[in-house]
């Protein structure tokens, strides 16, 4: 406002070309016959009848511009003029330094001359001022252009949106209409609620400061080929950010997840997905849709932080008796678990003057489903209501037999408890030591680092359970030279889930592999504890960032032992990857290899695959891992 009064008040003094300049948070438009922009160095190229216009009044045109969107500045030269209002002043190139509050210009006047603004005052220019050396210099630019346009807006430091625009993929071009690139160092903007995809080509197509849209064209294994959308919004402590992923399937995802800070000290996220199996058209009423919600709060305290998080999901939205033709299995299931979760962890604190570091974190946790898994609901018939059904045995007036088929009495049957709510109590500590150098200091190429970490936990329910957890890892790493490093890893994974009684029963089918039901030795000792352990040796080579490449072979031994054919391989994501890396029945060897190159100046290619070496029936994975990645 005193800005607005002290050019209200000079304006009759002096000539006044504005009183304000394009600063570093501005928004410049941008018009002319022909407008570039280059991937590679962030330029922005125009020429031919260009004019520009800045949120913070200033106007000019001229015949060729040029910006450097990281260093944030702008040059335009050629038949220059400025223009405020109804003034206006001719020069032969003005240059803006954003940053710095700085704007140089060239006026044609009778004797050579050049004028600095300082501070966006562009009623006091200061004159004859020793320049940068560079000041008016074009810069060189690659041959091709990325994009092309008729127009353009550009919030400095964040974002350039372009209005007939054409984008070029290996010299062709590719209408666009409008287009968005986002250069924001707004961290949230990296956000996304999106799954996986092998290609993904994304069209943003509008945006600003604090938000972006885009359109994208994806391929899985799952779907196939699709279309995604998803928004971002953005601000300085939050964001929201929205997707409908695949958008033309039947089988749609609606994600919106959400992230408030509020202070230093608190911060709330939330995360919820809307599933519903219905015709692309929206024409037929839907065959299924299910809900999930998550709440995350998180208080930190000075050597300590508290976070609440809970869960509800409700798997059938359309009520009692709806039934889905395509997948009838649990298409009625009415349960909607509940479940909230207070967990309190201290930071990570030395102990004494060792090269040991503790942690400690302790909750306590409520589980609630009142309804339960039945198919239709808990009014149908054979329905099991509320989260689990455990307990002992009782006696009933089934009959026995004996080997002559003579009846002996009665026998004991399962009487189950229905627990419709779980309270449980959770403790845990994690001891690690950071990187231990070993060998010589002195030279980094010949240095081992070694990492170690414990963590105990055990997690306590009010149905008479408790499950124990206990990870060992040690591991080893040495860069053998710039673009080579390797490491050995060996990891100990331990989990005893503990009934007061019965819980899991002994394995008593016949033992003989060739048969159906076939059931191991150590199948028939398990009782609910079991052991992974798994050694990896893994080696990366990444010389340059056009190209990387990797190499990892694991051995594992497990308690119970790994059968062929026993237990099947992890479910994959839509791009098949597996959903969890350690689990019951892995094959004892397996060998994966990675390879990421550039394909193109912003897009690579990263192939994957695992060999099993012959375990059973099983030697490669399902199929290679492939994914297009843009950068």
């Amino acid at each position: 406002m005193r800005r607005i009064l002290l050019c209200a008040i000079l304006a009759p003094l002096t000539f006044a070309i504005a009183c304000a300049s394009a600063r570093a948070n501005t928004t410049i438009a941008l018009t002319a016959d022909h407008i570039a922009f280059y991937y590679d160095t962030f330029q922005v190229e125009a020429d031919g009848n260009v004019r520009i216009r800045t949120s913070d009044g200033f106007s000019a045109s001229g015949d060729a511009f040029s910006m450097d969107l990281k260093l944030n500045r702008f040059l335009l030269a050629g038949h220059v003029t400025l223009r405020s209002g109804k003034d206006q002043r001719s020069g032969a190139a003005l240059s803006d330094f954003l940053d710095f509050n700085r704007i140089y210009f060239v006026p044609v006047t009778t004797e050579p001359d050049r004028w600095t603004f300082l501070n966006g005052d562009l009623a006091h220019p200061v004159m004859g001022r020793v320049m940068p050396g560079d000041t008016f210099a074009f810069p060189q630019v690659p041959k091709d252009p990325s994009i092309t346009a008729s127009e353009a807006v550009i919030g400095t430091k964040s974002y350039a949106r372009f209005a007939g625009a054409w984008a070029y993929l290996g010299g062709v071009g590719l209408p666009l209409g409008s287009y968005v690139i986002n250069f924001s160092p707004n961290q949230y903007f990296a956000q996304n609620s999106l799954t996986g995809a092998n290609f993904d080509a994304t069209w943003n197509f509008a945006g600003n400061n604090n938000s972006l849209s885009a359109l994208h064209l994806r391929y899985d294994t799952f779907n196939h080929t699709y279309l995604a959308f998803e928004q971002h919004f953005v601000g300085d402590h939050e964001y929201a950010i929205f997707s409908a992923n695949p958008l033309t399937k039947s089988d749609r995802f609606f994600n919106l997840t959400a992230y408030e800070k509020l202070g230093q000290r608190f911060q709330i996220q939330t995360f919820t997905q809307y599933n519903v199996n219905q015709d692309i058209f929206f024409t037929t009423p839907p065959f299924s849709a299910t809900q999930t919600t998550y709440v995350n709060l998180t208080q930190a305290f000075p050597h300590s932080y508290v976070q609440l998080n809970s869960n509800f999901t409700n798997y059938n939205l359309l009520g009692v008796g709806s039934i889905n033709p395509r997948n009838p299995v649990g298409a009625g299931n009415l349960s909607h678990p509940s479940q909230i979760q207070l967990t309190a962890t201290s930071f990570q604190n030395k102990v004494g003057k060792l090269p040991l570091f503790e942690q400690i974190y302790g909750g306590y946790g409520f589980n609630h489903d009142s309804v339960g898994s039945g198919q239709y609901g808990a009014t149908t018939p054979n329905a099991v209501e509320g989260l689990q059904s455990y307990g002992g045995s009782c006696r009933t007036a089934l009959p026995t037999y004996s080997v002559r088929g003579d009846a002996e009495g009665t026998q004991a049957v399962p009487c189950p408890t229905t627990y419709q709510t779980i309270w449980n109590t959770v403790f845990g500590f994690t001891f690690f030591t950071p990187s231990v150098k070993i060998g010589n200091r002195d030279k980094p190429y010949q240095a081992y680092y070694l990492n170690a970490t414990f963590n105990k936990q055990r997690q306590w329910n009010s149905l008479p359970h408790h499950i124990d957890n206990t990870t060992t890892t040690v591991s080893l790493s040495r860069q053998f030279s710039r673009p080579v490093n390797a490491y050995l890893n060996y990891q100990i994974q331990n989990t005893g889930d503990y009934y007061l009684q019965g819980g899991y029963p002994a394995c008593t089918v016949q033992l003989d592999p060739t048969k159906s039901g076939y059931c191991p030795p150590s199948l028939t000792a398990f009782r609910g504890v079991s052991t992974l352990r798994t050694l990896s040796l893994g080696t990366v080579y990444d010389p340059n960032p056009d190209f990387n490449a990797s190499l990892v072979a694991r051995h594992h031994a497990d308690f119970p032992i790994p059968v062929p054919g026993l237990f099947p391989l992890p479910l994959t994501n839509v791009i098949g990857q597996p959903l969890y890396n350690n689990y019951l029945g892995q094959p004892p060897y397996d060998l994966t290899g990675d390879v990421r190159f550039r394909i193109l100046p912003h897009m690579v290619l990263d192939v994957q695959r695992t060999y099993y070496f012959d375990f059973g029936n099983i030697r490669w994975s399902p199929n290679f891992i492939v994914q297009v990645l843009p950068q």
